[in-house]
């Protein structure tokens, strides 16, 4: 795993902590909004009262000041070298969703006295409350009983509880609690002795013990947990079901896929996988779900959008609600809507774009057209869709007719080079898109403007093909106010595959540049194609170019397959499939040539189910309009044979399975046909 420790969650839909490698019994980075404590780290240590030594448990902590401040000790050198402390040796550790489970040993002769004994651990979050479990088990190697004193370590600069005045900094103020004026982390187990000094625990000779802690996380002014409580054991208990049940949630609601291909199929459900630890689940927030960016808590509509076919499945009413929640919330001004409401003046240009593909994934597995008659605050669906269309045409139109976002980059994507502002090639691309689908929209709701959208969406067409199209370098330009025109060679100009009225010429030359050398890394994309020396940026990964955003190669991926361009779809698909070698879900922006996620950015995305809608969508050939549904699979070396269950169409089930040499569809179990690659199977429903 390629994470750090502040990247690897423990998440239970309520909030996460961060488990800490090289130790039995840490976590950090702790977030239960409205409670907040990244700083916070705990541990247990061991005191041996026969020997009077402690065995600490913290080498992450005493790691850290040796790296970071050239102060301490050397870990390596515990256990043996005069004067240094004795360390829990740590051994495995293994990471499951909402379960770290970790090992290691203590084997020391002290003052010829031997202290012995194994540990195994395991930790997990609380779904119902804010609360941390670690169950121990316990093992004396001796022939005599082992006396331990179990101390808790706790250890926090801010302790932050949204909402409640005073001060944020943390104190001490027993053994078993820490906290600020805000908020306050009590330790309690179900050990039921204990001392001025923690918690009292004796193992028998030969035997497995266990035991139950709990850290919980609470106001200041209210009332401080028991120390002691019996049920820890039941309520971890509690919360590991949940984690299973929401699993088996999703897996039911999915289409279900088997390969012979593993990596394929894991890839498949670390995409799902993602999706699903972003979905939260906290009565404190403005929404219930509330779907997340990632473990960032923010919804955004762009970020959303990579994954909203997979969601419309999954749970539609959700989607709907995030649909709400944005039109809502951000209202034309505010692109981020935090767990408590939209903050900061701060758009995103991509907005009614991304709104377009939630409501069209909406649609297509719900029919569910009266969307557009809802409330989302001050207006309905549809009236904010033309609202957006206004907005548009009065304050982002040139002289000329083109959409020009003006020179403030932050509109459109993030980059740290200028040049890619104005009159960008990609927001008229999706404007002419939305203006169509608008058109068609308008005309299924009787809307008069249906005749405006349309010549709207013709007239920019032709704009943009007569002043953007570069036929030389088979690539859209970026115009500016002087009339300069330049070549930015960014990924997100992939985005145009997704629509259905680019010529063929166009689609040809925008494909011929997803090559090795300039967009095509080992693990995708470069999000600014190697060639651009001027844009190339290594930090700034998702948008800048030495990495990649973690929806891109798969909504890439699934309009290649759209355009005709199957090998190329699955070689962009198979690239980032190796990622899963080094992440357990997949993060927001990693390089394209390493393994890398930096801390700067998040460790997990939302967006990464496009990879999914990718299989489902391309690899599977499945197509939805309206009534109609079409599938046309693809079929490539390395895929083996591959089945895809359940997905849903109209009320009944479909299978897809992938042979050698052609491919079988069933419905609700019973045999349709076996048609060979190349044709397809369509299949009408008069509901």
């Amino acid at each position: 795993m390629r994470f750090d420790d502040y990247q690897v969650m423990l998440f239970n839909y309520r909030g996460f902590v961060c488990p800490r490698q090289y130790s039995t019994t840490s976590f950090t980075n702790v977030q239960f909004l409205p409670i907040s404590a990244p700083s916070y780290t705990f541990n247990l240590n061991f005191l041996d009262q026969n020997t009077g030594k402690t065995v600490r448990d913290d080498v992450p902590v005493i790691w850290d000041k040796l790296i970071n401040e050239g102060k301490g000790f050397d870990p390596l050198g515990a256990n043996f070298r005069p004067n240094s402390p004795f360390l829990m040796v740590t051994q495995d550790e293994i990471w499951q969703p909402n379960a770290y489970a970790r090992s290691g040993t203590f084997h020391k002769e002290i003052e010829k006295q031997w202290l012995s004994f194994s540990i195994h651990t395991c930790t997990s979050v609380s779904y119902a409350n804010d609360e941390v479990f670690l169950k121990i088990i316990l093992k004396n190697r001796k022939d005599k009983p082992l006396k331990l004193t179990l101390i808790p370590q706790q250890i926090a600069n801010q302790m932050n509880y949204d909402g409640i005045k005073g001060s944020d900094s943390a104190r001490q103020l027993d053994v078993f609690t820490i906290g600020s004026e805000q908020m306050q982390a009590r330790v309690s187990s179900d050990i039921e002795t204990i001392s001025d000094k923690g918690f009292e625990l004796t193992l028998p000779p030969g035997e497995y013990v266990t035991v139950y802690f709990a850290v919980q996380f609470y106001a200041a002014n209210s009332p401080e947990p028991p120390i002691v409580q019996k049920d820890i054991a039941s309520r971890m208990k509690a919360a590991d079901s949940v984690t299973s049940e929401k699993l088996k949630w999703a897996y039911d609601n999915v289409p279900k896929l088997e390969s012979t291909n593993k990596k394929l199929q894991e890839y498949y459900y670390r995409c799902l996988l993602s999706i699903l630890m972003s979905r939260y689940e906290n009565p404190k927030y403005i929404t219930n779900p509330f779907w997340a960016v990632g473990n960032w808590p923010f919804t955004i509509s762009w970020d959303t959008s990579y994954a909203s076919d997979v969601l419309a499945m999954l749970d539609p009413k959700s989607l709907k609600e995030a649909i709400l929640t944005d039109f809502r919330e951000v209202k034309m001004k505010r692109t981020y809507v935090s767990w408590k409401g939209a903050e900061w003046e701060n758009l995103y240009i991509q907005e009614p774009f991304a709104l377009q593909i939630m409501i069209e994934a909406y649609l297509r597995h719900t029919d569910d057209y009266s969307l557009f008659a809802e409330k989302a605050g001050d207006a309905t669906v549809w009236e904010w869709l033309k609202q957006w269309v206004t907005e548009l045409n009065t304050n982002y139109r040139n002289k000329e007719g083109l959409m020009d976002v003006g020179y403030d980059t932050q509109k459109i994507i993030e980059i740290r080079t200028d040049g890619y502002n104005h009159v960008v090639p990609i927001v008229n691309v999706l404007t002419v898109h939305l203006l169509y689908r608008m058109s068609e929209w308008a005309g299924l709701l009787k809307d008069k403007n249906a005749g405006n959208y349309l010549h709207d969406a013709d007239k920019l067409k032709e704009l943009m093909n007569l002043h953007l199209w570069n036929e030389q370098e088979g690539w859209f330009d970026n115009l500016y106010p002087d009339g300069t025109k330049e070549a930015i060679w960014t990924d997100h100009l992939f985005d145009a595959l997704g629509t259905d009225y680019l010529t063929g010429n166009q689609v040809n030359k925008l494909v011929s540049h997803l090559r090795e050398g300039e967009f095509l890394g080992k693990f995708g994309i470069y999000s600014i194609a190697r060639r651009d020396s001027v844009h190339w940026d290594l930090i700034d990964s998702d948008w800048g170019g030495g990495g990649q955003y973690a929806g891109m190669p798969g909504r890439i991926s699934r309009n290649l397959y759209k355009q005709g361009f199957a090998e190329l779809g699955w070689e962009i698909l198979k690239r980032n499939m190796r990622y899963i070698d080094y992440f357990p879900y997949l993060p927001q922006n990693p390089r394209t040539d390493a393994p890398i996620q930096d801390r700067s950015s998040m460790p997990l995305e939302i967006s990464a189910g496009a990879g999914m809608e990718a299989i489902i969508f391309g690899t599977f050939g499945i197509s939805i309009d309206k009534n109609l549904l079409t599938i046309k699979p693809n079929m490539h070396e390395e895929m083996g044979v591959s089945t895809l269950r359940d997905f849903k169409f109209k009320g009944k089930s479909y299978t897809i399975v992938i042979g050698k040499r052609n491919f079988s569809v069933y419905q609700d179990g019973i045999y349709l046909v076996t048609k060979p690659f190349g044709e397809s199977v369509e299949i009408t429903s008069n509901s």
